[in-house]
């Protein structure tokens, strides 16, 4: 079984070391990315068979913000497709383009039930 890609966007190096080591634990291969700049670059290179299958994406990040990466993505059409799923304490509302929205702190088992909802089975991303 091919391992699903998961880009996590957060420049709390606790919290996205964390979050990676549990999301390597779950079976998923993550690509860490500290500021937007860095997902971006990566997004934008990436051959189409390494992009991730799930964005998660902190809004308050340095660099480039995460409402900034979004609208990024969505304009690209190679990058327009996959779901984001935006985490954020700053704001209690879905940006536009997100898959789905999360207010920190998230509970755990809320986050997973949210990734395994788009990435394993496959869910439609909403617009």
């Amino acid at each position: 079984m091919v391992q699903k890609k998961v880009l996590l966007v957060e420049d709390d190096l606790e919290i996205r070391d964390v979050l990676q080591d549990l999301l390597e634990a779950e079976g998923y291969d993550v690509i860490p990315a500290s500021h937007g700049r860095q997902a971006l670059d990566y997004l934008e290179s990436a051959p189409v068979d390494a992009l991730p299958d799930l964005v998660v994406l902190d809004l308050m990040i340095p660099l480039v913000n995460g409402t900034q990466v979004l609208a990024a993505m969505k304009r690209d059409p190679k990058l327009a497709p996959i779901p984001v799923v935006v985490l954020s304490a700053a704001t209690r509302e879905r940006p536009a383009g997100a898959a789905a929205f999360l207010p920190k702190p998230i509970p755990l088992q809320t986050l997973f039930e949210t990734i395994r909802g788009f990435v394993d089975a496959g869910l439609p991303q909403l617009t």
